[in-house]
């Protein structure tokens, strides 16, 4: 495939009547299924797609996943998942992606991914073509402001009692 000369990687779908709930807009297990797809597109850029693990016993997985929801997402709409690679090491990669329904934004997700060796069961270093892909779409993405939803922690702000 080719990288985007932008380095968003970009992945549409539209909701359907089983990812909703009873309050009929989707269900939060199907923004991670749609955010995980979208994270498959990715892979498939750089490279690391099923025929990738078939050749080669590597493969990705996550060590840590973060979404935020902004807006609801109901039946039918149409989403726009746009991924991107934030930053990377040799056996990892920090992704965040952003879920639209046109310009609004209904979610965001960050995660953090390790490159897997599917024989030995753990990490293991980028290919040299997988590298070589995380190094061109990061760099296509240098111009892009980091975006404020990075890095973001749960929980509950507290007022702090007047002196």
């Amino acid at each position: 495939m080719t990288l985007p000369e932008n380095g968003l990687c970009e992945y549409r779908v539209t909701v359907g009547r089983d990812w909703l709930d009873y309050n009929e807009h989707m269900n939060g297990a199907y923004y991670l299924k749609a955010f995980d797809d979208a994270g498959e597109g990715l892979a498939l850029i750089i490279g690391m797609g099923a025929d990738y693990t078939r050749r080669t016993n590597n493969s990705w997985v996550a060590l840590e996943s973060h979404i935020t929801f902004q807006n609801e997402a109901l039946l039918g709409d149409e989403l726009r998942i746009e991924s991107r690679v934030l930053d990377f090491d040799d056996k990892k990669m920090h992704i965040y992606q952003e879920m639209s329904r046109g310009d609004e934004l209904l979610a965001t997700h960050e995660q953090l991914g390790l490159h897997f060796d599917t024989a030995a069961r753990r990490g293991s270093v980028f290919t040299p073509a997988v590298r070589a892909s995380l190094e061109q779409l990061h760099g296509a993405q240098a111009r892009l402001a980091r975006p404020a939803a990075v890095g973001r922690s749960i929980g509950i702000k507290r007022n702090k009692p007047a002196a």
